[in-house]
């Protein structure tokens, strides 16, 4: 019996082979920009760098959900004797600073016996599809925030959200069943940020900094929680989101907002965007580059403009992690009202409302008038996602700090070039200003000023 061959197949080269599954290539298996972009893991990302001390902590939630908590407790020896000098970098123009933090002096006391004597704790969180990879992700090493933060002094620990890589695990629940997936905001800023807080540190306060839908769970956690304010010395938001204002394409835009609901039909009831990280993992790298840039444009009218092509090729290999489709819902829910609410249990089956309709409920607003932590934010005027005047009007007055920088999108705040000249000093700013139990000596290495002067100079 003959073999019978496949016309077009059998044309084929080895060279169309390996540009149908790249993954067959040699080449493709090397990294195109750094070795960051093919590191499995948050661990090997920092180990890349060679000079920081990494861990792992589990958080045991009193929902039973079990967080992975990264650290960065400390800077090696040996790091200050190979400190690399980075590139120069003119910030543009368009930058406006609201500084209010002569409001909010506090005395630097000296520890007295008894009280914590380790370093100040700076807790860091992504935002939504993400995990703490997104942190430690940049190209060059002090535009990391973890690895500046760490050559200060302070001790750094990483959030991961209940279900993201890092956090699919239940003492009883199986993440292949529904179950495992019925959370939303709700439960990230109720469950997984105050007992994410509390857990191992030993510290009687910290700074928390979040991004994105990492800034939305302490917003919305702080202002339930009285105890979590105590807690807080200070929040910094950075491309805070609480009321986003839709998508950018109109027609999708208006058909989310008519039935937030449909999204479980499109995704059912476990995780979303499942596709995204199938077609990162089967194409190469500065395709994909193309693909997100191409969707995010097309979504939020991002531009991208403010990151090189090669942190795009890095970090978007660890841009996308999994979520619930109901925490999907919850934000469609949000946008759909202009409230930053909790989740609707109950929404209206009507797919627009009447002129003579009543609600027959409303879901509470998360009170955000009633935070009492002081709270900084760092925000980009051409970011789609940020209604600063909204966002403001729902926080107490004065903010301690506002900076605004004009052409900054929502990522930027992660990958854009000058980020540690743009936003880092303000941070260790804040920093200092909001962590008065020093130990005699904070420094890993350097002195604080002396550090401080160093990201701004180089």
């Amino acid at each position: 019996m003959s073999m019978i061959k496949i016309p077009i197949l059998d044309r084929l080269t080895f060279r169309d082979y390996q540009g149908l599954f790249p993954w067959l290539s040699k080449v493709e298996n090397e990294p195109h920009v750094s070795p960051l972009e093919k590191a499995e893991g948050f661990e090997r990302m920092v180990k890349h760098w060679k000079n920081y001390n990494c861990e792992q902590h589990i958080v045991r939630t009193q929902d039973d959900y079990l967080l992975c908590v990264h650290r960065i407790p400390s800077v090696k020896p040996q790091h200050y004797d190979n400190i690399q000098k980075q590139k120069e970098f003119q910030p543009e123009k368009g930058i406006e600073v609201i500084d209010n933090l002569d409001k909010f002096l506090q005395a630097k006391l000296p520890r007295s016996k008894g009280e914590y004597q380790g370093k100040p704790v700076v807790l860091l969180y992504h935002g939504f599809l993400m995990s703490s990879e997104v942190w430690v992700s940049n190209i060059e090493e002090y535009s990391n925030l973890p690895f500046i933060l760490a050559k200060q002094g302070y001790d750094v620990w990483l959030g991961n959200a209940r279900g993201n890589k890092y956090s699919q695990y239940h003492v009883h629940l199986s993440p292949n069943h529904q179950p495992f997936w019925n959370f939303s905001l709700n439960e990230f800023a109720m469950r997984d940020l105050p007992d994410t807080v509390d857990a191992k540190t030993g510290a009687p306060n910290l700074t928390y900094i979040g991004f994105s839908q990492g800034t939305a769970q302490a917003f919305a956690g702080l202002s339930v929680n009285s105890n979590l304010n105590k807690k807080v010395n200070l929040f910094i938001a950075m491309a805070p989101a609480t009321t986003p204002k839709g998508l950018q394409h109109p027609l999708i835009d208006a058909f989310v907002k008519a039935t937030p609901s449909v999204i479980y039909l499109m995704f059912g009831r476990k995780t979303p965007l499942k596709l995204a990280l199938f077609w990162q993992r089967l194409i190469s790298p500065p395709l994909f580059v193309k693909v997100i840039d191409a969707s995010v444009r097309f979504l939020f009218g991002w531009t991208g403009d403010n990151m090189s092509a090669d942190q795009k090729t890095v970090s978007y290999q660890h841009l996308y992690s999994l979520t619930s489709v109901k925490s999907l819902v919850h934000w469609f829910q949000i946008i759909r009202t202009g409230q930053f609410q909790m989740y609707d249990e109950m929404p209206s089956r009507l797919p627009y409302h009447t002129v003579n309709s009543v609600e027959d409920h409303i879901p509470p607003r998360f009170p955000t008038l009633q935070i009492t932590t002081p709270i900084a934010i760092f925000y980009g005027r051409s970011d789609s996602l940020v209604d600063f005047n909204v966002l403001s009007a729902d926080l107490p007055s004065p903010l301690a700090y506002v900076k605004s920088i004009e052409k900054w999108e929502h990522l930027d705040f992660l990958w854009a070039e000058g980020i540690e000249k743009i936003v880092y000093p303000d941070i260790l700013k804040l920093l200092q200003q909001f962590n008065p139990y020093r130990g005699p000596q904070q420094k890993e290495g350097l002195k604080n000023d002396d550090i401080e002067q160093e990201i701004l100079l180089k």
